[in-house]
């Protein structure tokens, strides 16, 4: 047995390991946590593929869908466009195309926020 020494506060000197231990199973936790949420990220993912963000532009005349991974799925152009100038009609699609990528993206890193918080939000990683 160790012999204990008072100016270290009459603490032994003996090892016991229990830090060791307890830093293990703090990072087969983190390790587990980490693969929980990467899983629940890919599924999301997964989601995201089917997951549709639609947009409008010159008062409905012209609607965009895309899907949440960024691939525009269908454009329609009204009737009511027949006799209008290519630019503007170009224009209106643009617009719209770029206003559902980017309600697309907004979900995502909303989504992607609140799957992140759920797994580290209360953790302090001295960032």
């Amino acid at each position: 047995m160790a012999k204990k020494i008072r100016g270290l506060g009459g603490r032994s000197l003996k090892s016991s390991g229990g830090k060791k231990n307890d830093l293990m199973k703090l990072m087969q936790e983190a390790q587990k946590t980490q693969e929980l949420m990467e899983q629940e990220l890919k599924n999301f993912e997964n989601e995201l593929a089917i997951k549709e963000f639609e947009a409008t532009s010159g008062g409905g005349v012209v609607k965009v869908i895309v899907t949440g991974d960024l691939r525009v799925k269908d454009i329609e152009i009204s009737e009511e466009l027949a006799d209008e100038e290519f630019e503007i009609i170009k224009d209106m699609i643009i617009a719209a195309t770029n206003e559902a990528i980017d309600k697309a993206k907004q979900f995502k890193e909303e989504e992607t926020e609140k799957i992140t918080q759920k797994y580290i939000g209360g953790l302090n990683l001295g960032m």
